[in-house]
């Protein structure tokens, strides 16, 4: 009896020192995810200093979206285009047929374009 106490006391030490020299598997996946979040965390910043750049080069470019220029772009070359055939003699009708517009849009681009002359 005494010598399987003596047996399990030393197996017992052996085991207690045995987990001390194990390698913590914990610590490995704990300094994985510190170095992950750090990574994110860079990452995140980088994009959040080139999105303020970007806001800041579209709000001191020209207060004026670019959509709107485009549409104004757009509104004037097709003004233009129906007052040129306006003025070189063809039907409503057919200025629609050229442009693609509808009837009531040549109409009321072209009654723009008479107003602003």
């Amino acid at each position: 009896m005494e010598l399987v106490i003596i047996i399990l006391f030393i197996l017992s030490i052996l085991l207690f020192i045995l987990s001390f020299v194990q390698k913590d598997r914990t610590k490995d996946l704990e300094n994985q995810i510190e170095n992950f979040s750090i990574t994110l965390m860079q990452e995140i910043y980088q994009l959040k200093k080139k999105i303020k750049i970007v806001e800041e080069e579209l709000l001191s470019s020209n207060s004026e979206p670019y959509y709107a220029q485009q549409q104004k772009q757009t509104t004037g070359s097709l003004m233009n285009e129906v007052a040129q055939h306006y003025e070189n003699g063809y039907s409503i009708e057919r200025i629609s047929q050229l442009t693609g517009l509808t009837e009531t849009e040549v109409q009321s681009l072209l009654a723009n374009y008479l107003r602003k002359e």
